[in-house]
C-alpha cells in the first residue's frame, strides 16, 4: 500500500495529524467493542463443548492487533518521512547558499565596472554605436528571513541575469543587492526589451512567495549621458554608491 508515497510534501503534516486521530479512534472503538460487546457474549453464553465462538473471538482479536500495528507503522513512517524531508531541505538550502556565495564572490565588482566602462565607451563612441547599462536592484521585504536565504536569493538573481544576456555583455556587482550589466552596441529600445526579458526571469526566481522584488533601470549613451563619466555618475546614483566596493565577500554572511 503506497498511498502516502503520493502525498504532497506540504500536506504531509496534515496527513500525519489525520492519521493520528484515525489511529486513536480506531483503537478505542476496537477495544471498547471487544471488551463491552464481544467478550461477554462469547464467554457468558457459550454452549459446553463448542469452541467455535471462542476461536472466532481470538481470531478477531488477532486481526484487530494486526490492524492496530499496521496503522501505527504508517504513522511512524510518516513521521520518519517528515524528519527526512526537513533534513533534505536543510541540506539543499545549505548547498544553494554555498553555491550562491561562491558565485557572488567570483563576480566582478564596482571597481571592475569602473575599468570596463571607459573602454567600452571609447569603442562605441568611435563607431557611432550605442551603449546601454542596465542597473538591477534587488529589494527584500521588511523582516526578511535569514542572511543565508538572502544570499541564496541574490545568487539566483545573478544566475538569471547572466543567462538572459549575450556573450559580449558583462555583469557586475555594483553594491550589495545591486547588479549592473554593460550592453555594448545596444540602443535604448533594445535595452528595454532586455529588461523585460530579465524581469521575467527574476519574477520566476522570486517564486510565488515573492522572496524579493526588483527594479530595472536603463542608462543609455547618448540618450541619458554624453560621456563615460556621466554614465558612471548615473549608475552610481542609481546604485547608491558612495565609494567603490573592495569585493562582495565583505557583504556576504560567512
Amino acid at each position: 500500500m503506497k498511498i502516502f508515497d503520493q502525498v504532497e510534501a506540504d500536506n504531509l503534516e496534515h496527513r500525519e495529524l489525520h492519521l493520528s486521530i484515525f489511529v486513536s479512534v480506531t483503537v478505542t472503538v476496537l477495544a471498547v467493542g471487544t471488551g463491552v460487546l464481544m467478550y461477554p457474549m462469547v464467554f457468558s453464553h457459550q454452549t459446553p463443548g463448542d469452541g467455535t465462538m471462542r476461536v472466532a473471538f481470538f481470531g478477531y482479536c488477532a486481526l484487530c492487533a494486526l490492524l492496530t500495528f499496521y496503522l501505527w507503522d504508517r504513522h511512524r513512517t510518516i513521521r520518519r518521512l517528515r524528519r527526512q524531508m526537513a533534513e533534505d531541505r536543510r541540506q539543499i538550502a545549505e548547498t544553494r547558499r554555498e553555491a550562491s556565495v561562491e558565485l557572488l564572490k567570483t563576480m566582478p565588482n564596482f571597481s571592475s565596472f569602473q575599468d570596463r566602462l571607459p573602454m567600452e565607451f571609447r569603442r562605441v563612441s568611435t563607431t557611432t554605436q550605442k551603449l546601454s547599462i542596465v542597473v538591477i536592484t534587488i529589494k527584500f521585504p521588511a523582516g526578511h528571513a535569514s542572511p543565508s536565504e538572502t544570499t541564496a536569493a541574490l545568487g539566483d538573481a545573478a544566475k538569471v541575469i547572466a543567462r538572459k544576456l549575450r556573450e559580449q555583455d558583462s555583469v557586475y556587482i555594483l553594491a550589495p543587492a545591486c547588479f549592473g550589466a554593460i550592453l555594448p552596441g545596444v540602443d535604448l529600445t533594445t535595452a528595454q526589451r532586455v529588461c523585460d526579458r530579465v524581469g521575467e526571469g527574476l519574477a520566476d526566481a522570486a517564486g510565488a512567495n515573492h522572496r524579493f522584488q526588483y527594479e530595472l533601470t536603463v542608462v543609455n549613451y547618448p540618450a541619458n549621458a554624453a560621456s563615460a563619466h556621466e554614465l558612471q555618475q548615473a549608475v552610481s546614483s542609481l546604485a547608491l554608491i558612495e565609494h567603490p566596493l573592495r569585493g562582495m565577500a565583505e557583504a556576504l554572511p560567512q
